[in-house]
């Protein structure tokens, strides 16, 4: 029975990947970017969940995507059949190439020496380490600074976009905003606007899938879980790099890598036990609401329930085990029904517009589904306000156009 599960889901994946590719031309779609890493993550995962320390892998968990990702695909093919009966042109997306605007230059000047600024500030008055999950909330964990650091996310993807031969000087801004995530220790708020920078570069032709592509991607994937975990090791615990500090951070890569789909496994066996009420799902817009009105007090989205998976806790579930945990199964199909929809109307605008910011947009909610094989993103403040940080910057993009004799070029 195991076997037929995990044979199902492969068969699935297969054929929705043919069906898509068929339907949009492209690899470069929300579905795609959803399954393929599940599936890759989810074979390291039952994989190692034949060694001794490890649970053992739950394979009914899998169901759960097998039923999210057809689901998922309803919209994706009903959509794509619409707009080829209107005679709407599925092509590959092309964003419309041009030089780096100049007030984007300002924007990262100006942001490199704000956060220096903080950085010297708390360095100056914290009592804790970089490098401590306490500095990286005193550094810009909340408030204005909270807010910022969120921009930072935002002109990071715009900088990796730009990136060529004639504009290597983005590396300075690029590495300075790359700092600042990292002070911040959370490690989604470093992959998610890398990923989305790259899928922006991939579908516009600045860079193409290649053996030395992929292995840049897996290499930098590696090294940014190693870097954070080295930061708070050798700076804040004053240890010394040997065999056995490597060996510690490999097993907690290791651990964060299947935390989301060993946690689904050992949630589901156990039947559950963290369910809670759909309120959680749309945590962030029920906390603006809140903050208007001043009713009701501000959610949190963190599941409060750990399980042991064989090195540490975690407490996450998937995008699909974390939906299904805080729904019934009419509000779980519906919710990714409209998900799915959304994903794929803003690709057709994508299409349409040929527009930077609007595929922006698409490609961060795509980041989004491609960390799907750890946790839920949908539930988090940054769904609304970056995409409301990528329209501000299209109307600074409006109001300060880049003149012949100011393009910014090197």
């Amino acid at each position: 029975m195991n076997f037929l599960i995990i044979i199902s889901l492969l068969v699935e994946v297969v054929v929705l990947f043919y069906l898509e590719h068929k339907a949009w031309n492209t690899v470069f779609t929300p579905l795609s970017f959803l399954m393929l890493p599940y599936v890759a993550v989810l074979l390291v995962s039952i994989a190692i969940s034949r060694l001794d320390y490890f649970v053992d892998f739950y394979y009914p968990s899998i169901l759960v995507w097998n039923v999210g990702l057809l689901l998922f695909a309803i919209p994706d093919y009903a959509i794509a059949e619409f707009a080829t009966k209107k005679g709407y042109p599925l092509k590959k997306i092309q964003i419309d190439d041009e030089p780096v605007p100049v007030i984007f230059v300002l924007i990262g000047i100006a942001l490199a020496l704000l956060f220096a600024y903080r950085l010297y500030s708390i360095m100056n008055s914290s009592q804790y380490m970089i490098g401590s999950d306490e500095f990286a909330e005193e550094f810009a964990g909340h408030g204005f600074w909270g807010h910022l650091k969120r921009f930072c996310s935002v002109m990071l993807m715009i900088y990796i976009y730009y990136l060529d031969k004639n504009h290597r000087w983005l590396w300075f801004i690029i590495i300075i905003l790359l700092v600042v995530n990292v002070i911040n220790m959370v490690k989604g708020t470093m992959i998610i606007p890398c990923v989305t920078g790259v899928m922006l570069r991939l579908a516009s032709g600045k860079m193409k899938i290649t053996a030395k592509f992929l292995s840049l991607v897996v290499l930098s994937s590696v090294a940014v879980f190693f870097v954070t975990f080295l930061l708070a090791i050798v700076v804040v615990n004053d240890m010394a790099v040997n065999d056995k500090v490597i060996e510690w951070i490999f097993q907690r890569f290791v651990h964060y890598l299947t935390s989301g789909t060993l946690g689904l496994s050992v949630d589901m066996q156990l039947g559950f036990p963290d369910r809670g009420p759909i309120d959680v799902i749309w945590t962030p817009f029920l906390n603006i609401i809140n903050q208007i009105t001043g009713s009701g007090e501000i959610l949190s989205p963190v599941n409060p329930v750990f399980h042991f998976t064989g090195i540490s806790l975690t407490n996450v579930r998937t995008v699909f085990g974390t939906l299904l945990i805080y729904t019934n199964y009419l509000q779980y199909a519906l919710y990714i029904l409209g998900l799915s929809s959304l994903c794929y109307i803003l690709k057709i605008l994508s299409i349409h517009f040929h527009n930077l910011f609007i595929n922006t947009v698409f490609y961060y909610f795509c980041a989004l589904l491609s960390m799907g094989w750890f946790e839920f993103y949908f539930f988090h403040l940054d769904i609304i306000e970056i995409p409301a940080m990528i329209l501000l910057l299209h109307i600074l993009y409006l109001l300060f156009p880049n003149k012949p004799d100011k393009t910014v070029k090197v």
